[in-house]
């Protein structure tokens, strides 16, 4: 498939087409879904969209001849119809590159949809009693290989944008629509993503213009990515798909850890797990303590909250996000808190120590969820990004009626190594 076949987008704000496209793919749509609400629903708050935004698609199709073909079947529903007719693949994805030390962008393709995934280990994906390893980090699917490769070269084809992107972007942001910490950010991010466009252009080739190992051009960090799409497109000297994309971890992971797999977890809003006894009890303890629910305020609030965790996050990133807190209304202070990220899941669910064990993470989880998914969508659907190793969260999740859908990591992918750029 040559990059004259497929439709390639590239717009500052989603349309509603695409966003009807998105939510037919949900579940597996829903980061780059949440991402697009987001920008669409928060456009004025300086976070949902800046001058450096952008919204791709790609696809052999238009977005509405996309939409014009059924949704996705359920796992039952493909059993069995491994080539069934009719499906018309396409890519989507956000990109600002201008968010660093943030996430720089999300993207899905209808690869995912078809992804086989045995979170348990019980060999159910492939019908025998030991799953794959495939089955297992959910790097397998059921499409005939010449689709799953078609949806290979639509992600590529944005990736491939991307890079354009990046050899685009200003030595400066604008300082009408950016603050000077993005700004100082930005000059940070120019080395660390190496975007200087002279550079960039011939970053990681030898004299022959072939791509030399351990060097690097342009690069982008993209979070939420389906382990399906890590495996394919950036394992490919491990394996054999051959693309040969090149990326490494994100600052963040320990130099002793080679890599960081995050659980997805799904939840239904009108199906999370609570009771009236418990809901009662919670609120008996509010009272009797003194704690009131609340949200975020300010920046001695987002102080606190940046106390607490090793991931950058930025002020008006958690000024401007939703979010739930529990305070000491005698105080003031807050005691635990939960945000709604740009991509609609749940972050930064924390409790203070000498609050623990008394249902609040539940509480906050929960009160998330139910009060902001609807600022994104009225699909109903909540989510959370959980690491493998996070056993406390994971049984957070697990009370509360969750249950994990697939794998993903965060990756800085070198734009380098995609091809030529669009």
């Amino acid at each position: 498939m040559s990059a004259a076949e497929i439709h390639l987008l590239d717009t500052p704000l989603p349309s509603a087409s695409l966003l009807e496209l998105l939510t037919n793919h949900l579940p597996h749509s829903l980061p780059v879904l949440r991402r697009l609400q987001y920008a669409a629903n928060f456009s004025g708050n300086g976070l949902g969209t800046t001058p450096y935004s952008h919204v791709l698609y790609a696809s052999r199709y238009s977005v509405e001849e996309c939409l014009s073909v059924p949704s996705p079947p359920n796992k039952k529903q493909q059993e069995g119809k491994k080539h069934s007719k009719g499906r018309n693949h396409f890519a989507a994805a956000f990109v600002d590159l201008s968010r660093f030390p943030e996430t720089q962008a999300w993207v899905y393709s209808t690869l995912e949809d078809y992804g086989v995934f045995d979170p348990t280990g019980s060999g159910s994906g492939s019908g025998s009693g030991t799953p794959s390893v495939e089955e297992v980090f959910g790097s397998s699917h059921s499409l005939p290989e010449e689709e799953a490769k078609e949806c290979d070269q639509l992600l590529l084809t944005l990736l491939r944008r991307m890079r354009t992107i990046a050899l685009q972007m200003p030595v400066e942001l604008d300082p009408d629509f950016c603050s000077e910490e993005r700004r100082a950010n930005w000059r940070e991010a120019r080395e660390y993503l190496c975007m200087s466009a002279a550079a960039a252009a011939t970053a990681g080739k030898d004299a022959h213009g072939e791509v030399k190992e351990g060097e690097t051009g342009p690069k982008v960090m993209i979070g939420s990515l389906a382990e399906i799409h890590r495996h394919r497109l950036f394992l490919a000297n491990k394996n054999k798909h051959g693309y040969g994309v090149q990326m490494h971890k994100t600052a963040n992971i320990p130099d002793d850890i080679e890599w960081e797999v995050c659980q997805k977890w799904l939840f239904r809003t009108e199906a999370l797990v609570s009771s009236p006894e418990k809901e009662a009890g919670l609120e008996k303890m509010m009272k009797e303590e003194g704690l009131v629910w609340d949200y975020v305020r300010d920046q001695k609030d987002v102080r606190l909250v940046q106390s607490r965790t090793s991931i950058k996050r930025q002020e008006d990133t958690l000024l401007g996000l939703p979010s739930v807190a529990v305070r000491d209304s005698r105080e003031g202070r807050m005691v635990a808190w939960g945000f709604m990220a740009f991509d609609g899941t749940l972050m930064t669910l924390h409790v203070e120590e000498q609050y623990r064990g008394k249902g609040l993470a539940k509480a906050v989880a929960c009160k998330v969820m139910r009060d902001h998914v609807k600022d994104y969508g009225d699909d109903g659907w909540g989510a959370a990004d959980v690491f493998v190793e996070n056993h406390r969260s994971q049984g957070v999740c697990r009370s509360i009626g969750g249950r994990v859908g697939w794998l993903l990591s965060w990756a800085v992918v070198d734009l380098s190594t995609v091809g030529d750029a669009l």
